[in-house]
């Protein structure tokens, strides 16, 4: 499987990740700092943080490779 091909199944399970984080998780407020946050958002920003380190990895390998040639 090629890099480019892998990104992309990376990126559309993280996707379906967090379709099925938000689906899963109901509506339930937990207290951070004195204000209720929706419980689903939590895991939501962690893989929303793996999606944007994949992304990164991508660019910098982009860079990488255009500067061995």
């Amino acid at each position: 499987m090629t890099a480019e091909r892998r990104f992309y199944v990376a990126l559309a399970l993280y996707a379906v990740l967090a379709v099925l984080v938000w689906t899963t998780l109901g509506y339930s407020p937990v207290r951070i700092q004195g204000r209720e946050v929706d419980l689903r958002i939590i895991p939501s920003l962690i893989l929303g943080m793996f999606a944007l380190r994949t992304v990164l990895f991508r660019q910098a390998e982009r860079v990488r490779s255009k500067e061995k040639d």
